[in-house]
């Protein structure tokens, strides 16, 4: 028996870009995210959880209850520093601004954007920035939902 192939991992340090660009702009366009805000070095924390409900598939004589995938719900919170004059999340993510949050995974962040690389795509709408209670030996920082206002697209291919 041949031993199965074991894929090498990715450190998750320095090989996420995240940036935000308008939202009447195509989030998958090379010269859009190059010309957009780069929050990556702003945030703390990037919170992205997807969840999908379940129906319940109940029938008269049948002794289990059956299932079937329902809605999917994204939620998005951010953590960011602030206090500085480059202080780039705080600026672009002001409540109720919109945009689109371009998540490019594996590749080093200093890597240009260029077409053919994968990414995915949010659309949101800024809630309010809440400004974390300072602590000992810490960080400022301040903590925002980001309110999903379109399908999150995934794996997206960058172009020209």
């Amino acid at each position: 028996m041949t031993a199965e192939a074991i894929p090498l991992s990715v450190n998750s340090d320095d090989n996420l870009r995240v940036t935000r660009t308008d939202f009447a702009d195509n989030p998958l366009s090379v010269a859009i995210l190059e010309a957009g805000e780069d929050l990556t070095y702003s945030l703390v924390t990037l919170g992205i959880a997807e969840t999908q409900a379940t129906i319940t598939d109940k029938r008269v004589s049948l002794k289990q209850n059956l299932e079937r995938p329902g809605k999917t719900t994204v939620a998005i919170e951010v953590q960011y520093v602030f206090g500085d004059d480059d202080d780039v999340a705080g600026s672009v993510l002001t409540e109720g601004s919109t945009g689109h949050l371009t998540l490019r995974y594996s590749l080093a962040n200093s890597t240009a954007w260029t077409a053919a690389q994968i990414a995915d795509t949010v659309a949101f709408t800024a809630g309010a920035q809440r400004k974390d209670a300072p602590v000992e030996n810490g960080l400022q920082t301040i903590t925002q939902t980001l309110f999903v206002s379109a399908l999150l697209k995934k794996d997206q291919t960058i172009v020209v």
